[in-house]
């Protein structure tokens, strides 16, 4: 069954809903009533639809701080983990901010190791900053988080004990 644009659009909206107040997204993403009826591995939604400022399904889970909800999306077909809304922010930029550390160790290792949201690690924001410079503002402290939000090149230099090789140092060994 073919939805048109505006059932389309409807839906998106229900979507970005249930995202933003932690509400029926398992429902969305696992009820036959929202797949198409001639290919099942489809939504009748887009899951990778944004709101007015950019944001996904799954920035709005893990701004949410929903954890169970963020596992369905990027479980489902087709949910980019990477999107950038209109801040430059992608969901793992947005997920080093949550204050609750068990919540917030639990959204950034499900983007990066289960989602493998390698390339997120290396997108800087409009401000200039990486999930890693943000780690490091908002979660200095949250070694695991800084670790994995950190780009692989620089966590194999902190591994061997040297300076940041790529931005001109040397390769000498670090105190």
């Amino acid at each position: 069954m073919a939805v048109d644009d505006e059932q389309r659009k409807l839906l998106n909206r229900q979507l970005l809903a249930a995202a933003r107040q932690q509400g029926n997204v398992e429902e969305l993403l696992i009820s036959e009533e929202y797949r198409d009826q001639d290919d099942q591995d489809s939504f009748l939604f887009d899951i990778n639809c944004t709101d007015l400022s950019g944001n996904t399904p799954l920035h709005l889970t893990v701004s949410s701080g929903s954890i169970e909800h963020v596992n369905l999306l990027i479980e489902a077909d087709g949910c980019d983990v990477d999107p950038q809304n209109n801040s430059g922010d992608t969901p793992l930029h947005l997920a080093v901010r949550i204050p609750d550390r068990a919540t917030r160790h639990a959204i950034v290792s499900a983007l990066v190791e289960t989602a493998g949201a390698i390339d997120s690690i290396r997108l800087a924001n409009k401000a200039g900053q990486t999930p890693n410079d943000l780690a490091k503002i908002y979660c200095p402290n949250d070694t695991e988080v800084v670790s994995l939000t950190m780009p692989p090149a620089r966590q194999v230099n902190d591994i061997l004990g040297y300076d940041d090789i790529a931005s001109g140092g040397e390769g000498e060994e670090s105190d």
